[in-house]
């Protein structure tokens, strides 16, 4: 696991469409049956929005985004399953201790 800012989690989550979970503080799971992308960021919010079957960010609609605020985030952090040779994960960590995890196949460099 490897700590990242959020200019480098931007660059990654941009780049194509994530499977998205969510781990409550509580421990409850969910997964959402939509793949997501970064479509706005600002220095206090980064903002979800699906994708279609090309990729590309579907029009916005209300209660269809979802909206991260970084002061609610404790660290970022990437890595790879130890058995999935391309597939990565860029989790959010929350001070609540909520976790968001977008998972796809990425190009490593765009962390750097």
């Amino acid at each position: 696991m490897r700590d990242i800012d959020s200019q480098a989690a931007a660059r990654v989550l941009r780049s194509t469409g994530f499977n998205f979970l969510r781990r409550g503080a509580d421990l409850t799971l969910s997964m959402s049956g939509a793949k997501w992308r970064l479509v706005d960021e600002t220095p206090e919010t980064f903002t979800f929005r699906p994708v279609g079957p090309a990729g590309a960010p579907l029009p916005a609609v209300p209660g269809e985004e979802m909206t991260l605020r970084l002061a609610d985030v404790q660290g970022i952090t990437w890595d790879r399953l130890p058995r999935q040779q391309h597939r990565s994960q860029v989790r959010f960590h929350f001070h609540s201790g909520e976790l968001w995890t977008f998972s796809a196949r990425l190009d490593d460099s765009l962390l750097d």
